[in-house]
C-alpha cells in the first residue's frame, strides 16, 4: 500500500514538474529579450539582473546633446529645475525669470500690504497638463483677492520632485522670496521617491538626472548626492553601478536588480511574481516603519522647522491621486490607506488641509483628470477653493501667524473680515 501511495505521489510530482518545464519553455519561446537583458511577454517585463546600460545611455546622451534648449535642466542642488524665461506645454506653461511657474516676475521682498504665499511640491502643484491660469496656485491667489485679501501666490512646484526636493527647493530658492505662508503639496505616492537617487531606475521616462537623497543615519537626517552628479558623469556610474557609493541608497536598484531569489532564473516564476507585484498598489515602501515612510515624516518635519525658523507659517495640503480617491469613495468597507500614518502625522503636527474631504464621488471620473492622470481644470479649481477657505479661516482665527504684519488688517481689510 505504501509503495502504491509513493508511486502515485512520484507520478504527480513528475507530472507537475513536466508541466512547469513545458510552460517555462513556452514562456521563453513566446517572449523577447532586448540588448539589456530585459525579458518581455505580453504586458509584463522582467528586468535583467543588471542596470539597463544601453537604454540609459540613449537617454543620457540625448539630454546632453539637447541640454542647451531643454526646458527641464540640470540643477546641482535639487537634481533638475525649470529653465528661467522659457515655456512648455505648447506655450501654456510659463516659467519666469527666477525659474518658477508664473507669467510675471516678483521682487525678492514681498509688498508691505500683500500676503505672500509660496507653494512647493511635484507636478500636482506645478500644474502639469493645465494652463497658467488654471493651476490651483493661480486660482488660490485669485480666490483670496476676490475675497478682499491682498495676496500673491508663488508656485515653486516641479514635476517628478520628491518630498526632499520640494524641501531643498524651499531652501535654495523659495526662502529668498520671504513668503508669509508656505504650502507643501503632499502627494503620498512620493514616498517611493524618498528612497530614489537615480530617476531612471524608478521611472524610465524623462530626462536623465540624479537627485539628492535624504537618509536617516543614526536617527539623523543626512543629505546624500549633494551637489548632485551632473548628467555627463552618469554613464560612468551606470556602467559600474554596484561599485558606486550611492548604490546601497538606491532602493529601486536594490529591490529590482539586486533582489536574489532562488527562482529568479525561471521566466515563468518571475512573471508570476511580477504580475502579483504590479497588482499590489500599496507596496511596503508606503507603510509606517518603512524607510520611505520614516523619511517622509522626517523630511516634512525638517521642512516645517526650517519654514518656522524663517518666520513663515507651514501648511500641508493633501493632493490625492485618482486611485486614492477611488478607494476613499468606495462603497466597500475600506481600510485606511497604508500611507495614512503620514496624513495623521501632518494633521496632528501642522495646519493640514484634507482635500479629499471636500470632494464628491463624481470626481473620480476620468473626465476630471488629464490623460497622464493629473488634475484637470475643475479639480484645480476645487483645490483652490478649499485652500482659500482654509487659509482665510486660519488667518482669522490667529492659528496662522503672519509676523511681518502687526495685524491682518494690513492685507485683509476690515470689510473683508466682516464679510468672511
Amino acid at each position: 500500500m505504501r509503495r502504491k501511495v509513493l508511486a502515485n505521489a512520484l507520478i504527480v510530482v513528475f507530472a507537475v514538474a513536466l508541466t512547469l518545464v513545458l510552460l517555462e519553455v513556452l514562456v521563453r519561446v513566446a517572449g523577447t529579450t532586448d540588448a539589456d537583458g530585459r525579458f518581455t511577454l505580453l504586458n509584463f517585463s522582467l528586468d535583467s539582473p543588471n542596470v539597463p546600460v544601453n537604454e540609459l545611455r540613449g537617454q543620457v546622451e540625448g539630454y546632453i546633446a539637447n541640454k542647451d534648449i531643454a526646458i527641464v535642466i540640470y540643477d546641482q542642488w535639487t537634481g533638475w529645475a525649470f529653465r528661467p524665461n522659457s515655456v512648455r506645454q505648447d506655450g501654456t506653461f510659463t516659467i519666469n525669470g527666477a525659474g518658477f511657474r508664473s507669467r510675471r516676475d516678483f521682487d525678492m521682498s514681498p509688498p508691505s500690504d500683500t500676503l505672500r504665499i509660496a507653494v512647493f511640491g511635484d507636478s500636482f502643484t506645478a500644474g502639469d497638463d493645465v494652463g497658467d491660469d488654471e493651476t490651483w496656485a493661480y486660482l488660490l491667489e485669485r480666490a483670496l483677492n476676490e475675497a478682499g485679501i491682498r495676496a500673491e501666490v508663488l508656485n515653486f512646484g516641479v514635476g517628478a520632485y520628491g518630498m526632499g526636493q520640494a524641501y531643498l527647493r524651499w531652501q535654495d530658492l523659495g526662502k529668498s522670496f520671504a513668503p508669509d505662508i508656505v504650502i507643501f503639496g503632499l502627494q503620498p505616492e512620493n514616498l517611493k521617491r524618498n528612497v530614489n537617487v537615480f530617476r531612471q531606475l524608478l521611472h524610465r521616462s524623462g530626462p536623465a538626472f540624479s537627485k539628492p537623497r535624504f537618509a536617516l543615519i543614526d536617527d539623523e537626517l543626512r543629505l546624500l548626492n549633494a551637489p548632485t552628479l551632473p548628467p555627463e558623469q552618469l554613464m560612468e556610474v551606470f556602467e559600474n553601478f554596484s561599485e558606486h557609493p550611492l548604490a546601497p541608497y538606491e532602493f529601486h536598484y536594490q529591490s529590482r536588480f539586486r533582489a536574489a531569489r532562488w527562482w529568479a532564473a525561471s521566466r515563468l516564476f518571475s512573471l508570476v511574481f511580477e504580475a502579483l507585484r504590479q497588482a499590489e498598489d500599496e507596496p511596503d515602501i508606503y507603510r509606517p516603519g518603512s524607510e520611505g515612510g520614516e523619511l517622509g515624516k522626517a523630511i516634512i518635519d525638517a521642512f516645517a522647522n526650517d519654514v518656522h525658523k524663517a518666520g513663515s507659517e507651514f501648511v500641508v495640503l493633501h493632493l490625492p491621486l485618482q486611485s486614492h480617491l477611488k478607494r476613499y469613495f468606495s462603497n466597500l468597507p475600506r481600510p485606511r490607506p497604508v500611507y495614512d500614518f503620514l496624513l495623521v502625522h501632518s494633521r496632528e503636527s501642522y495646519h493640514y488641509i484634507a482635500t479629499e474631504e471636500h470632494l464628491q464621488p463624481t470626481y473620480v471620473d476620468d473626465k476630471f483628470w488629464s490623460p497622464t492622470k493629473h488634475y484637470g481644470p475643475p479639480l484645480h479649481a476645487l483645490v483652490a477653493e478649499v485652500a482659500a477657505g482654509e487659509i482665510t479661516a486660519c488667518i482669522e482665527s490667529g492659528a496662522c501667524r503672519t509676523p511681518r504684519f502687526a495685524d491682518s488688517s494690513a492685507f485683509m481689510p476690515a470689510e473683508a473680515t466682516k464679510d468672511g
